[in-house]
């Protein structure tokens, strides 16, 4: 596994990733599957980091988290969001904002939205994050596609 430092190139957030491996990243932001968890940019740049130095002391008290425990929490999450939140589909931001203003009732949501749309939700501090592609859950259509 390797930890990068990230930096969202659109509102200058830093935040950290971890990758299977250098190549993993850079397929993912070659691909459009880093997201700012601010803003929902993909526009994802690599910061410089001070490598982690560790010597016998420190390497016992390193946990390394496997591909296994890592799809499990995933799935976790994902099962929850689903069980939890109701799919709105294009009209997150809508129903977003509606709440937040008090013209709904809040409940747990979740949905697409548009990148620009995205941006004018923190604009307007309405509390909503993405969902990295491990963790959203599938579509109720998409769900139909499988069996």
């Amino acid at each position: 596994m390797v930890k990068y430092a990230l930096k969202c190139d659109d509102c200058a957030i830093g935040f950290e990733g971890w990758f299977s491996s250098s190549d993993a990243y850079d397929e993912q932001r070659e691909n459009g599957d880093l997201t700012c968890p601010a803003c929902a940019s993909h526009q994802i740049s690599k910061q410089i980091m001070a490598p982690a130095i560790r010597d016998s002391r420190t390497e016992k008290a390193v946990q390394h988290i496997d591909a296994e425990k890592m799809m499990a929490m995933a799935k976790a999450i994902r099962d929850h969001v689903e069980s939890t939140h109701e799919y709105v589909g294009d009209k997150f931001a809508d129903k977003a904002r509606a709440m937040y203003y008090g013209e709904e009732d809040h409940r747990p949501v979740w949905g697409e939205t548009t990148l620009e749309e995205a941006r004018e939700l923190v604009e307007e501090g309405v509390p909503a994050i993405p969902l990295p592609g491990a963790v959203r859950p599938q579509k109720a259509g998409d769900r139909k596609k499988l069996n």
